[in-house]
């Protein structure tokens, strides 16, 4: 069950950087998604997360990077997987249709 979730996850994720330019953002996330990250990925996803709650009014930061943190922090919790992966998923699909 759990190696299922990892796999919608990656599948979703993968998607997500065919449609990220290449670049020093998608090094920096095939990176951040490897097992040698887990110890920065950990603290940037509840740094990010702080930050969206204490901080949502902000230009930069904001609930967006809710977002991202629990993103971050699904590939080190599994129950966070699937709908994880369901929503970035939606996202993409809302991009492509938003720039068609």
């Amino acid at each position: 069950m759990a190696k299922d979730g990892k796999q919608k996850l990656d599948h979703a994720v993968d998607d997500l950087e065919r449609e990220i330019p290449s670049g020093k953002i998608r090094r920096f996330i095939e990176w951040i998604r490897s097992d040698k990250a887990r110890w920065v990925r950990i603290p940037v996803a509840l740094l990010l997360i702080g930050v969206g709650i204490f901080l949502p009014y902000m230009p930069i930061v904001g609930v967006e990077d809710i977002v991202l943190g629990l993103l971050l922090l699904s590939y080190d919790i599994p129950f966070l997987r699937k709908p994880m992966a369901a929503m970035v998923e939606w996202l993409i699909k809302l991009w492509r249709r938003i720039r068609s």
